[in-house]
């Protein structure tokens, strides 16, 4: 591996190096003090609506004692070759491929979001060519109510209503009860929004194709053997905490790590915090017992997050409306109500259909829900935020409420 030794944040927006595995390419950018740097690097992999630029700030501060290579494989990032045909398992197998063909050592892959679940895979599949890995925002997708949100997006998109899906999406990532704690700016969340909104066809179709893999993820068979970190942002609902301390729990030798003040977008809403965490694990060295902005879980504590991640209480007015798309309506009573779902009981046909259905409670507009699962227990739903101004008034409502710690905190 020959690196470049000029690294400024201005190059990340430059066209990248390009590895020719048959038809498919891997776009690359690798950065190091010297041209030939024999130690671990350390590879970056994103999520969705992140590119090489997204990492300015992190390459910066890893130089100083790494190796640093930014990776997008076929549909990832800025490479825009789609690679409908390979599943998760296939791309982060690619990664191995890219290792050897540049006889690199050891990696030290950090994963975020979607690019979590290629870093764990790697390491899982690929022991001897990962030194450590860290992970943020794991996407395993193995929770229903995730899965449901995941397939209502690609509904949407299917439809044409991208305002819609651009909603739910900013939902997922950025927790709009949470926003005071957090501090995500105005100006951040409406840039991001405008980025989703403005999603081309080709970024569409690569969302999809990617959104669809970790739907068919069947699941890990094996989890990483090589020390692993992995974060969790303590308001993080799109993939919560007690899943990231319930993956840790499976690997060989994890670590797991609440940031706090921190949903999906941890590493870059407490920068510090999780800088302060994977600068000494990186390195080899005891992670620290106590670090500002964070909380390092006990062993005995990854299986024993409470799962409910947000306070469901029976609201003020119990009684409401639930209509279906098709022209059905029912009277509906309310046992448990969140921002992001609820339980309700009502004498409901039974139905497969998990669309199409609208919550009419008083004070506030028509609320877009789909069903999770239907029993004797009564419809449990969760609301995928899709309509902008039923999303806010409900988010208004429960801000008016003192909201308790989060229950993994």
């Amino acid at each position: 591996m020959h690196y470049r030794t000029d690294y400024s944040p201005a190059h990340l927006s430059e066209a990248p190096q390009v590895l020719h595995l048959g038809e498919l390419r891997l776009h690359y950018q690798a950065y190091a003090h010297r041209s030939h740097d024999p130690r671990p690097p350390v590879l970056l992999l994103g999520g969705a609506f992140q590119s090489f630029r997204s990492f300015a700030s992190e390459v910066s501060e890893l130089l100083e004692h790494h190796p640093v290579i930014l990776l997008d494989l076929p549909s990832q990032g800025g490479n825009l070759q789609l690679a409908p045909q390979l599943s998760l398992e296939q791309l982060a197998d690619l990664i191995a491929v890219f290792a050897d063909e540049l006889q690199l050592p050891a990696l030290m892959p950090i994963g975020l979001s979607y690019g979590s679940a290629l870093a764990a895979l790697f390491a899982a599949r690929h022991p001897t060519r990962c030194a450590r890995v860290l992970l943020a925002g794991i996407t395993a997708f193995g929770r229903p109510g995730a899965r449901l949100l995941l397939q209502e997006g690609l509904a949407l998109l299917a439809e044409g209503r991208t305002e819609a899906f651009a909603h739910g999406a900013l939902t997922g990532l950025l927790n709009p009860l949470r926003l005071q704690q957090t501090g995500v700016a105005p100006v951040f969340r409406k840039a991001l929004l405008r980025q989703i909104q403005r999603l081309s066809a080709a970024d569409i179709e690569r969302y999809r194709q990617n959104s669809q893999r970790l739907l068919d993820f069947p699941g890990f068979a094996t989890h990483p053997s090589c020390p692993t970190l992995v974060l969790a942002g303590e308001y993080d609902h799109f993939t919560q905490p007690w899943e990231h301390a319930h993956f840790a729990a499976a690997c060989t030798d994890a670590s797991c790590a609440l940031i706090h003040n921190a949903d999906h977008l941890a590493q870059f809403e407490q920068r510090e915090a999780c800088t302060n965490l994977y600068r000494p694990f990186l390195r080899g060295e005891a992670l620290p017992s106590r670090s500002p902005g964070s909380s390092l879980l006990a062993k005995q504590q990854l299986l024993q997050l409470d799962k409910r991640h947000e306070p469901r209480l029976p609201p003020s007015q119990r009684q409401a409306r639930l209509q279906h798309a098709d022209g059905g309506e029912w009277s509906v009573d309310i046992s448990e109500l969140g921002f992001f779902g609820g339980l309700l009981h009502a004498d409901l046909p039974q139905t497969t259909d998990l669309r199409g259905w609208q919550l009419l409670c008083k004070d506030l507009p028509a609320q877009p829900l789909l069903a999770l699962r239907q029993n004797e227990n009564g419809l449990a739903f969760v609301f995928p935020h899709s309509d902008q101004q039923a999303s806010q008034a409900l988010a208004t409502q429960f801000q008016s409420q003192p909201l308790p710690t989060a229950a993994c905190a």
